[in-house]
């Protein structure tokens, strides 16, 4: 299976050279790792150099530790090059280990040689160009040191590949190299070889232009310098186990040394240190898109087991059927999985030794398994339920392992707090599976305390946990859900990010309340530092996380602010955000602070003297002040029901005590518009239970009277030059309160849609009724006899130009009550159903009927009548 020799690897130089061996390999290769095993164990050299950065070399210690146990990663860290759009972001790259890399069994068998061991490749930093970049979108700042995009990208392996049947890189490197039988395996002469004819052909399809500036040529002038200095050290051979692609250039530099071309200044950012951490299968799986070596890590580890558990090689008819079995030992965990049977089981493991065979190979090999599996797991189509298994399948073969090292790796004092609080939570820190977490945040502690951990995690950006449905306090939608759903997994990633945060903190707590100290510096950059919404919005984003210990000071913020917050879209906002934050003071562990209603009555106070500014909204304003409008109404109404259960004496869960009566009063100082601050609002009277400006106590007199939120509402209607649509707004809003009569209702509508009225501001009147109550024009005659009459004298170019917004404007209609004002409407213009609803004349009825037997005919001319007679039957 060996390659065949071409011209273009004549002038190859051989492996050894002045003693010194060169073990050209592919990351995470068996085959590599097996070869460089019995080089080392034959050759017993004086030294191991290994490509990898070369201040790795601390971290040997540590790799070595009889405690580390693989996957694991060496990870560095460093600040993003001068010109980045965020120059607080970290730049990260892991350089990564697991049992079969060759790098790891250099390692430990020039160890146990009695070698000397040393990393040689260039420093890492986070302006190089070599090609270490993460593919996936959300991981721009993450890179890997054993990137095989050059081997993947080769325009000769891929016609290599074509030429031998395979359908991938992946698939022939397997073919070529890994199903060698266990003698071949072992003769690393000849696997080395191969491989270093493999690799210097994907060479070849690189300029030396192209290689010096994404760092290749820069790095390997570096590891040759290296070299050349072990060769004048030590006395006795070398192994020098680099990736196959830098062995030529390294051969060509170990005597003459190519000059450096000037090095230029990159703005480079600082290294911030690097770090031994656990690594994970599915980050080391290259199928999931981090460039790493060789896919389905879990496949490959039995494979090396197999290896080192006999001296005749892996058994790889053993490692398919014991890959087979545990897939369905496994099948309640997999979508579809009841279709595989023993019989199955034994089925596809006949056909992967089949195949194997056909294809020249010592064993079933990984290929060969998923074709088997292909073969006689998936049964029917690809669209019929059955596709996900292939994904499970892959998932299986991939695994979620994660390694573990020693208590001297000293990591960071917050990633330690991390792992002490999610192992707390009893998150599992050994299997990097996502998994879904269901939480009961109204009726369990404990739930609500792991909430408030995946939440933090999630502001920090860890990638623990993805929010997948519930209660949204800070979106405010949903807060009828009582269940919380989460896809929680730990991995690599979730440390590395942990790492990137530690010089904020030393705690969770602690690099949490940082980043909220950030936001609010951000908002006071953009304007926002003295907006009384920006701020509840931090007070809230405090509660989710769990950063209780702060909330009085925001408490405190969000009433200062209120005090100069003279926007009202602002304290409308605010208003309802803390209307939000009440309704769900429970989950959000708010029970223990009392002011919190202070500051709800304070907002409502506040926003009362600003609700005048929603009259004067511009055009493209005026939706968002007619929702201003609405959620004055809806406070309105809470605060109502919050009065009569104080004065009825069933106070919430968190109601302070007696004696706590000053807290709830509203905040000294804050203006009402036109009345006293509390008190009746007819009179000003203090009365029984909570009372508020504009909000009567449960004991105040029933005779009708105009409070000062009615006043304002009267004010905002009948303004002459206010926005029409927050006009019709206020006045839908007086009448369905039963604080207008039908009588003041019509007179105020008759200046929006009677004679002489605009047609934009009659559409724009029309727009602001129907957000506010649409039931008007079901139940008003006489409102629609204005609009209908309005709507009718306008010429065509008018109605069309307005037609889109009054579309818009019914959409808030359901559609049977659509059909009823239809049905009114028509009356009105003495028309029937039929006459509006159907205006197709015979002729089109014609068209039609022969346009239907073209189809027909042109379905059954393509073989698709079958569908035609299935979709009138089902």
């Amino acid at each position: 299976m060996a390659i065949a020799p071409a011209p273009a690897l004549a002038a190859l130089a051989p492996l050894l050279i002045d003693g010194v061996h060169f073990a050209p390999i592919r990351h995470h290769s068996p085959a590599c790792a097996l070869a460089v095993q019995a080089l080392i164990r034959e050759v017993r050299p004086a030294a191991v150099l290994i490509e990898g950065p070369d201040d790795f070399n601390a971290l040997l210690p540590l790799l070595l530790d009889a405690a580390t146990r693989p996957p694991v990663a060496i990870l560095a860290q460093a600040t993003a090059p001068t010109g980045r759009d965020d120059p607080d972001a970290a730049r990260s790259v892991f350089y990564p280990f697991c049992d079969y890399s060759p790098e790891w069994v250099a390692l430990h068998e020039g160890r146990a040689a009695g070698a000397q061991l040393a990393f040689i490749d260039r420093p890492w930093r986070p302006d190089d160009d070599r090609n270490d970049r993460n593919d996936s979108d959300d991981d721009q700042d993450i890179g890997n040191l054993m990137s095989e995009r050059y081997l993947a990208h080769s325009d000769y392996l891929k016609a290599l590949a074509a030429r031998t049947g395979c359908r991938d890189q992946d698939e022939l490197w397997d073919h070529l190299f890994e199903l060698r039988d266990g003698a071949a395996l072992r003769d690393w002469r000849h696997l080395f070889a191969d491989v270093h004819a493999y690799c210097a052909m994907a060479r070849n399809d690189y300029e030396p232009v192209v290689l010096e500036a994404e760092g290749s040529l820069p790095r390997e002038r570096h590891m040759a310098a290296h070299l050349r200095a072990w060769r004048a050290r030590v006395d006795g051979p070398i192994v020098v186990v680099t990736g196959g692609f830098h062995t030529t250039a390294l051969q060509r530099m170990l005597h003459a040394p190519e000059t450096a071309p000037a090095v230029r200044d990159s703005g480079a950012g600082k290294r911030l240190g690097s770090w031994l951490i656990r690594y994970s299968f599915d980050r080391l799986d290259a199928l999931s898109g981090y460039a790493s070596g060789m896919p389905s890590p879990a496949y490959y580890q039995r494979v090396w087991e197999s290896a080192n558990a006999t001296a005749d090689g892996p058994l790889l008819a053993d490692v398919a059927a014991g890959c087979l079995t545990g897939l369905a030992r496994n099948s309640r965990e997999l979508r579809l999985s009841e279709q595989i049977s023993t019989a199955g089981v034994q089925a596809a493991v006949v056909q992967a030794v089949r195949l194997a065979d056909l294809r020249g190979h010592a064993g079933p090999g990984r290929q060969d398994l998923l074709d088997a599996v292909r073969s006689c797991f998936i049964k029917g189509a690809i669209d019929d339920g059955t596709s996900g298994m292939a994904a499970d399948i892959h998932r299986y073969l991939g695994g979620s392992k994660i390694g573990d090292i020693p208590p001297s790796a000293g990591s960071p004092p917050l990633l330690e707090d991390a792992r002490r609080t999610a192992a707390h939570m009893r998150i599992n820190l050994d299997d990097s599976t996502a998994r879904t977490v269901r939480l009961d945040l109204y009726r369990k502690d404990r739930h609500r305390a792991r909430s408030r951990f995946l939440h933090l995690m999630a502001y920090l950006d860890t990638g623990l946990a993805r929010w997948q449905s519930g209660p949204d306090f800070i979106g405010g939608s949903s807060l009828d859900l009582l269940m919380e759903e989460w896809r929680v997994a730990w991995s690599p990633l979730v440390e590395a990010r942990l790492i990137e945060c530690s010089p904020l903190g030393a705690t969770l707590q602690a690099v949490a309340m940082a980043r909220l100290r950030r936001d609010q510096a951000a908002l006071a950059a953009q304007g926002q530092g003295r907006s009384a919404s920006a701020a509840v919005s931090l007070l809230t984003r405090a509660c989710v996380i769990g950063l209780h210990q702060q909330l009085p000071s925001l408490l405190q913020l969000v009433a200062d602010l209120l005090d100069e917050d003279s926007n009202a879209a602002s304290v409308i906002t605010c208003s309802h955000r803390l209307l939000l934050l009440w309704r769900g003071r429970e989950p959000l562990g708010l029970q223990e602070h009392p002011q919190l209603r202070a500051l709800l009555l304070q907002a409502w106070n506040t926003a009362l003297y600003l609700v005048p500014q929603l009259a004067q909204a511009k055009p493209e304003d005026e939706a968002a002040a007619i929702g201003h409008l609405r959620t004055l109404r809806t406070l309105h109404g809470a605060l109502r029901q919050l009065a009569d259960d104080r004065a009825a004496g069933a106070p919430a869960a968190g109601a302070p005590a007696a004696g706590a009566a000053a807290a709830e009063s509203p905040a000294a100082g804050v203006p009402v518009a036109d009345g006293p601050a509390a008190g009746d609002p007819a009179t000003g009277a203090p009365v029984a239970g909570i009372t508020v400006a504009g909000i009567p106590a449960a004991s105040a007199p029933a005779p009708r009277h105009t409070s000062i939120w009615q006043r304002q509402l009267q004010a905002l209607a009948t303004a002459i030059d206010g926005a029409p649509g927050v006009r019709s707004a206020a006045a839908a809003t007086l009448f369905i309160d039963g604080a207008w009569t039908d009588t003041e209702l019509a007179a105020m509508l008759q200046a929006c849609f009677g004679p002489g009225a605009l047609p934009g501001d009659a559409v724009r009147g029309l727009a602001g009724l129907m957000a506010v109550a649409p039931e008007l024009l079901l139940t008003q005659a006489g409102l629609r006899a204005q609009v209908s009459a309005i709507v009718a004298g306008w010429d065509e170019r008018t109605f069309i130009d307005f037609l889109p917004d009054l579309r818009q404007a019914f959409t808030l209609l359901k559609p049977q009550e659509t059909a009823h004002l239809a049905e009114a409407l028509a009356g009105t213009q003495q028309l029937t159903l039929a006459e509006t609803h159907y205006t197709a004349t015979e002729a089109d009825l014609l068209a039609g009927v022969a346009l239907q037997a073209r189809l027909a005919a042109s379905v059954a001319r393509d073989g698709l009548d079958a569908w035609l007679t299935t979709g009138a039957t089902s």
